[in-house]
């Protein structure tokens, strides 16, 4: 399983058609308006980096309005969820 951030930024007239287009996406599980340089932020998990290019260059980069993305692939996560999953499979 592949989790990546995409930073998305939209023509303004349109962040709500595409907060909801984004939303349905498959390999999306979250999506968040923000401030600052991007208009949102998407959670993306995914099966391989194979999955991750064809969700990113295919069904959200050419969405109406999508002007720029950039992708970052997590690498590692540090959750207390994680660690209590480790935790139960007797992982010290």
């Amino acid at each position: 399983m592949v989790t990546a951030f995409l930073l998305i930024v939209c023509e303004p007239a349109r962040i709500h058609e595409i907060g909801r287009a984004l939303a349905d996406v498959e390999g999306v599980a979250e999506v968040y308006t923000t401030t600052g340089s991007v208009d949102f932020i998407a959670v993306v998990r995914v099966a391989d980096l194979d999955a991750l290019a064809t969700l990113v260059t295919e069904r959200v980069g050419t969405l109406p309005g999508i002007v720029r993305t950039d992708t970052h692939l997590a690498m590692r996560s540090y959750g207390t969820t994680e660690m209590a999953a480790a935790y139960d499979i007797g992982l010290d």
